[in-house]
């Protein structure tokens, strides 16, 4: 029993508190490492979003190309030249894509008189984005000579 009380009393004084500073330190370490990985996740978050909108604006470009392509060279004058836009795909972008407004179309001659050159340019805007993001679309529709 005395070689026991004569072991604890010749711990030295100045040891005294330092497993608890370690321990404050250790948790210190951790909050950085846990705040790190919820930053991450908002950039994952924010990133993740931005594609999809990036994907869906492609998309109704090509659909809306696509819609040109069932009909010919005057009627793709007359539906789509002149920045007049079909009010369905007014409707459709500004449902699928956030801040979305009308699309601008740009109808201009082809390689012959049964062609145009057509140019689709789609606008969104994410929440909490200040930037005004878009998808351009140019493609050759009609009979090739």
């Amino acid at each position: 029993m005395k070689l026991r009380l004569a072991s604890f009393k010749s711990l030295p004084a100045r040891q005294t508190g330092s497993y608890l500073l370690e321990a404050l330190i250790a948790i210190l370490i951790f909050a950085f490492g846990v705040l790190g990985l919820i930053g991450m996740l908002g950039t994952s978050v924010r990133v993740t979003n931005d594609a999809r909108y990036r994907a869906e604006a492609a998309n109704l470009a090509n659909g809306m190309i696509g819609d040109m392509w069932t009909t010919t060279a005057t009627n793709i004058d007359a539906d789509f030249g002149s920045g007049n836009v079909p009010a369905a795909w007014t409707t459709k972008i500004a449902s699928l894509l956030p801040g979305g407004i009308a699309p601008q179309v740009t109808v201009s001659p082809g390689i012959d008189s049964q062609s145009r050159t057509v140019t689709v340019t789609i606008y969104w805007q994410a929440p909490g984005d200040p930037v005004r993001h878009q998808q351009v679309m140019t493609a050759q529709i009609g009979k090739n000579p």
